[in-house]
């Protein structure tokens, strides 16, 4: 697709439905590759009080006037008719939270551009920047691809590399990520219309996996090191979040940090330190601290604070996370 000055722009359809997906929109509406037609998620219970409310895509795109499709099925004949006849030369997909189809993906010309928040092939799936974290990664990056049928498999566009601070959390990443994923996507939609976009083949041998997120893997275990539990405590945070028991009710880990490695003899999950300094845990391989915790029916407070509420002293146990 050369194109000079004097030709029309390819017509974009955009595909997102949460917060991440919200920058690369703008970035799109602030562009000559405004969005002839945007399809999110229908509305649905949201937030702590689990009222119905549109998507943050939807609501960027009607403040923006841009007509909005909400299919519940995306691959439904109503669907792909409403597409067909928006006929875009290019779609633009960033965290829609549904498979496109062979049917669809034959009927854009310039094909279905998608941003995945991992250096493809490294963490493909559907929690690229949580499992990053839980792992103790140091960096990730971006990438836009062109969808085909396997899953996070497709030729890739461009790729950005991004450091992971080494207190990030996934909220604060995944705020970066969006932004740089924003620019990358802008970069992907110019270098299709010049006829200039790269579409370069994975390497499947080197593929990496980040699959969705399971109940089991937010449950803090004591037994486990320090590391890997501030790892995981950073990479579920602020959602789902990492759960221990204090007194058999639920205990939210939101924010840990690590100390130097102990060697008290104390067993894992028991409490070394409870008092104005903070809370202390042993694990099975050094201790951490317990910077900020939710306990169940309560708000978020310092680990200081609970220890005052809960009454905690040293030699106390908290338990593991619900099974």
């Amino acid at each position: 697709m050369n194109r000079n000055d004097s030709e029309p722009r390819p017509r974009v359809l955009f595909c997102g439905t949460p917060d991440f997906a919200v920058p690369s929109l703008r970035a799109l509406l602030d562009s000559p590759y405004c969005p002839i037609l945007v399809v999110t998620q229908p509305d649905r219970p949201r937030g702590r009080g689990q009222r119905v409310s549109p998507s943050p895509v939807k609501q960027a795109a009607l403040e923006a006037g841009l007509p909005v499709l909400q299919p519940e099925r995306f691959n439904s004949e109503e669907t792909l008719a409403r597409i067909r006849e928006a006929r875009p030369d290019l779609a633009v997909v960033v965290a829609y939270s549904a498979k496109i189809g062979k049917r669809a993906l034959e009927m854009v010309p310039e094909g279905w551009l998608n941003l995945h928040p991992s250096l493809l092939p490294a963490y493909r799936g559907a929690a690229p920047l949580q499992w990053a974290l839980i792992r103790g990664e140091t960096r990730t990056g971006v990438s836009t691809f062109f969808l085909n049928e396997a899953w996070d498999a497709g030729p890739i566009c461009l790729q950005e590399e991004l450091a992971i601070r080494p207190e990030e959390d996934y909220g604060t990443l995944s705020a970066r990520a969006a932004e740089v994923g924003a620019a990358l996507i802008l970069r992907s939609v110019e270098a299709v219309a010049e006829g200039v976009a790269p579409r370069g083949p994975q390497d499947d041998s080197r593929a990496t996996f980040a699959p969705l997120l399971k109940p089991e893997d937010s449950r803090l275990a004591w037994e486990s090191s320090a590391s890997d539990i501030h790892n995981r405590a950073r990479g579920l945070s602020p959602q789902p979040g990492l759960f221990a028991r204090w007194g058999g009710k639920l205990l939210r880990v939101e924010k840990t940090g690590l100390l130097a490695e102990q060697g008290t003899g104390a067993a894992p999950g028991q409490v070394l330190r409870a008092d104005k300094g903070g809370l202390v845990v042993q694990t099975g391989h050094g201790a951490i601290e317990l910077l900020r915790v939710r306990p169940e029916s309560k708000g978020s407070m310092s680990g200081r604070d609970f220890v005052n509420g809960a009454r905690l002293k040293p030699g106390d146990f908290l338990e593991n996370g619900p099974p």
